[in-house]
């Protein structure tokens, strides 16, 4: 009877263990499954991130070239302003100069009419010194140069005189009336008589 006992008990043990082996299978086999979708969930998301990551870092690119395509655009921008301020700066007095222009001819005209002993002659000669050193100051240059070459830049011609001589061809000989410049701004072209190269045969 012990023996059948024993042997019960034996048999009710190892199908225990049975058992517990089956249960402990079942319950490592759920963990490896639970273990594998955390696994798969952790790669998503590890991809996720590193997309992620990547657009962060495409953004941050956009943002620093665009950052300096702003910079240099309002460098660009104060330049210019500041160029535009400069020149009109630098010719706000343009209208001015040139109507007072004339005032300067009739001086250079009344102290060639005027002799030098006359008693205006003085006042008139210290009048028109001072109205060209101002004009100076305010970087008004004088173009009244002879012997150089015609340009129609600066020049206009008014009386062409033809010669035989190639080497003074398009030279001007006298100037009837200043130009001025102001700064590189053609204020008034000078007035000139121009020597024309002309082959007679």
């Amino acid at each position: 009877m012990n023996n059948i006992n024993n042997k019960l008990n034996l048999d009710h043990s190892k199908n225990n263990n049975n058992k517990i082996k089956n249960i402990s299978y079942i319950k490592i086999k759920i963990l490896k499954n639970k273990v594998k979708k955390i696994s798969n969930k952790l790669n998503i998301k590890n991809e996720s991130i590193f997309i992620l990551k990547n657009k962060i870092s495409d953004l941050n690119n956009n943002i620093y070239e665009n950052n300096l395509r702003y910079q240099a655009s309002i460098e660009n921008l104060n330049k210019r302003n500041d160029k535009y301020i400069k020149n009109i700066y630098k010719y706000s007095l343009e209208k001015i100069i040139k109507n007072l222009l004339p005032l300067v001819d009739n001086l250079k005209n009344a102290l060639k009419t005027i002799k030098h002993k006359d008693i205006n002659y003085e006042g008139i000669n210290l009048t028109l010194k001072n109205f060209l050193s101002i004009l100076k100051k305010f970087n008004v240059k004088v173009i009244n140069d002879i012997n150089i070459n015609f340009d129609p830049n600066y020049h206009q011609a008014m009386i062409v005189i033809e010669s035989k001589d190639k080497d003074k061809d398009n030279k001007i000989i006298d100037v009837l009336q200043e130009g001025y410049l102001l700064y590189n701004r053609l204020l008034r072209p000078a007035m000139v008589k121009v020597i024309k190269y002309v082959n007679k045969k």
